[in-house]
């Protein structure tokens, strides 16, 4: 991390708190936690979107500031739309969520729809708002680099597998940290080898590609991190407010692709699904959640061959 001060543009309506927000960083730089990612942030406080918009969408202006600390609850805008005008004039700005209110609806409509973190001032406290501020900055960073150097699917263009678990394992720490549900879903889609025999390699390319495109617009509702994992396996990460939500997710997705499916008359093409949910009481990584889903499709997928055996042999006898 860097060790120079960290420069956060704060947007808040309510002018009291921004001058708490900067007294709870003063009083922080002066305590005995001053040292390393404790200290050095400054705040540039402004109370309307449309004018912290002016500033971020001045390129000058925009090189010195770090970080966006947003209360999404504005004068001139409210709710996830004060984020996305945010991201829709600065994409790649590391972006941290101050809410009025503890909402764990919001803390997932807000993490999926890019902020880097979701803070409630009803906990806040110095030295978790410092220690935000600069992961955000650090994990913008990464995501910055991570986007120029690792390697995509290259028929897709979805995230490859080592892609996807670095995105699921940001997904597992927003989980524990904001006590959140997730889950991650494995969509097999078989078929394409009949593709491939009856109409060739490069059509079945091109139904990959499209099958690909369909699923994006299956998680587009949710915005959710989708991977081709495997030749005719893919991956998403699901963040909700509780496990009854998240399976309500992993089901729409499902069923919103087999309607895709039926809608462009793909019939050699079918798909299978699973998922595996985190355990909040249990330490797990990336790569143990996605094998668990994984796991789980090859069981589903015995169990549907065993059942399909046991009906051929019943129709013999």
């Amino acid at each position: 991390m860097t060790d120079r001060a960290i420069r956060v543009l704060l947007i808040d309506g309510q002018i009291e708190d921004a001058h708490w927000v900067e007294e709870l960083l003063a009083d922080l730089s002066e305590s005995r936690f001053a040292g390393g990612w404790r200290h050095g942030v400054e705040i540039f406080p402004i109370d309307r979107l449309s004018d912290a918009l002016i500033i971020l969408g001045d390129s000058g202006s925009r090189r010195q500031i770090d970080a966006v600390l947003l209360n999404p609850r504005l004068p001139d805008s409210n709710g996830l739309h004060s984020l996305l005008k945010v991201l829709a004039y600065v994409p790649e700005m590391p972006v941290v969520v101050l809410s009025d209110v503890d909402d764990p609806d919001l803390a997932v409509s807000v993490i999926r729809a890019g902020a880097q973190d979701f803070l409630a001032k009803t906990e806040l406290d110095s030295v978790p708002l410092a220690r935000a501020l600069r992961l955000a900055v650090e994990r913008g960073r990464i995501v910055r680099d991570l986007r120029a150097t690792s390697p995509r699917d290259e028929v897709t263009g979805l995230l490859n597998r080592n892609g996807f678990l670095s995105a699921c394992a940001q997904d597992i720490e927003t989980a524990h940290r904001l006590r959140l549900s997730l889950t991650v879903g494995v969509l097999e889609v078989s078929g394409m080898d009949k593709v491939a025999k009856q109409y060739g390699r490069e059509d079945a390319h091109l139904a990959l590609m499209e099958t690909a495109d369909m699923l994006r617009q299956a998680v587009s509702e949710e915005r959710l991190p989708l991977a081709r994992i495997a030749p005719g396996r893919f991956a998403y990460s699901a963040l909700a407010a509780s496990p009854a939500d998240a399976e309500v997710l992993h089901t729409g997705v499902e069923r919103r692709f087999r309607l895709f499916l039926q809608k462009v008359n793909r019939g050699a093409l079918t798909i299978r699904g699973s998922a595996a949910r985190l355990d909040p009481a249990r330490p797990t990584s990336s790569e143990d959640l996605l094998t668990s889903a994984e796991r789980a499709l090859c069981e589903n997928m015995g169990h549907l061959a065993a059942a399909t055996a046991a009906n051929s042999a019943r129709r013999n006898l």
